[in-house]
């Protein structure tokens, strides 16, 4: 069975080591939220999770999923790509919409906000979301 959502608002991150698929469906003012058993290039397997977890996992979320970002370039909304718990701190990766493979950034999450990740510790926080997850850095 082949199914395709009818909204272009689909959004996959990984939060708490377990990828999700976040779809927005914005002219009902709906979401939707599934877990991904399995990954090919062409397709996702995905479970409903129940609404008690995606509730939860939509509650830690929604606040920093999109975050306005600006470079010397311009200025951008970014989307989150993963979490990480860095030595009991949770730490952000997000994405640039249009170059998620180039244009990554670091934050870190502090009550529902992102704060800039001081310089001497930048390259630890980059290694430890590498090593954590290397699919998202191929």
């Amino acid at each position: 069975m082949n199914i395709r959502f009818q909204t272009p608002h689909q959004y996959v991150f990984i939060h708490r080591h377990v990828k999700h698929l976040l779809l927005l469906w914005k002219k009902e003012h709906k979401r939707d939220l599934y877990i991904v058993d399995d990954e090919t290039e062409s397709s996702l397997v995905l479970r409903y999770p129940g609404d008690t977890y995606a509730e939860m996992v939509l509650q830690e979320v929604e606040p920093i999923f999109f975050q306005r970002l600006e470079t010397d370039e311009e200025a951008f909304l970014a989307i989150l790509a993963a979490t990480l718990d860095y030595g009991g701190r949770l730490m952000a990766m997000y994405v640039h919409p249009e170059r998620p493979q180039t244009d990554v950034y670091f934050f870190e999450v502090r009550d529902e906000q992102i704060e800039e990740i001081a310089d001497d510790e930048y390259p630890r926080i980059i290694q430890a979301f590498m090593e954590e997850y290397p699919d998202s850095f191929a």
